[in-house]
Parts: C-alpha cells; structure tokens; sequence
C-alpha cells in the first residue's frame, strides 16, 4: 500500500463513528485503523485483499462520482465524512454497499481490538448478563444510525 492510502484508510475507518457516541469517543492515536485493515489484508485471500483496496479507492474518490465535487473523502469535514458513508451503506447498487460494510466491519474489528475501547463499552464484562428487551435496548450512535433518517448528501452547485 502507499502512503496515501494508508492515510486515507486512516480517514475512512475512524469516520464510522459519530461525535457523542458512548464509548467510542476515540482519543487520537487510541485506535490502531490502520493495523486492522493491514492485519485484515494480510489475514485475507488475495481476492478479499483487493477487495479492500477497490472499496478504499472507492470511498476516496466517491466525492467525485457521488456528490459531483472536486476533492477526495479525506477533503470532507467530519461529519460530511460520516454522511457519505452512511450514503454508501445504503445506496442502490449491492457492490457498492458490500464494498463499505467490508470497510465498516474492518472499523468495528480495530475498535474491538482496541482494549480500552472494550472497556468503556463494557464489551468485555461477563458479570451480569444482559438482557435485551424490546423496551430496554441499548443504544450506541454509530453511522447505521444516520441510514434510517438521511438524506443523499446534497450535489454541489453546477
């Protein structure tokens, strides 16, 4: 991999998760991005391995085919970032949503592998089991939260 698209693979994968959300603040440098989607290109068939290329390069340029501007996803602000994924998680064509939810699952892997993430999120307590009810759910805002209620990010002006 370059050192371009180590930095954008950086990019992409801390977007998954949103300001506020409990537990997955993230402290700069806290989670290692960049080590799960090399450990998962390493750890991967040749074919999935370049199925993690294709989906960073997809998500990079997306600014481009997607929203019609000039510039790549690392150019967006934060929280433009997070809706463009969010898009892309739900857009029409199935490669493209497979090829971001291989890109989310790469995120979630390096937050789980993160101990003091699985600490604050409690992930690792086996003490007291919890049950789940259909009132009672427990709720961490990640970017599948804004797929429910947004919109297509808005094309630039022509």
């Amino acid at each position: 991999m370059t050192r371009w698209e180590q930095a954008w693979a950086s990019d992409v994968l801390k977007a998954f998760t949103l300001d506020g959300a409990p537990g997955l603040n993230v402290a700069p440098g806290e989670v290692d991005y960049l080590g799960a989607f090399s450990r998962m290109r390493r750890g991967s068939t040749a074919l999935a391995a370049f199925g993690l290329r294709i989906a960073l390069w997809m998500v990079i340029l997306a600014p481009l085919w997607l929203l019609g501007r000039i510039g790549t996803f690392s150019a967006l602000a934060v929280r433009e970032r997070t809706e463009l994924l969010a898009h892309l998680l739900s857009h029409r064509s199935f490669v493209v949503r497979e090829l971001a939810l291989l890109l989310k699952l790469t995120a979630a892997m390096a937050l789980l592998g993160t101990a003091s993430v699985r600490a604050r999120t409690q992930y690792d307590d086996t003490r007291a089991p919890v049950l789940l009810t259909h009132d009672a759910r427990v709720h961490l805002k990640t970017v599948s939260e804004l797929t429910r209620n947004s919109q297509p990010p808005e094309r630039a002006a022509s």
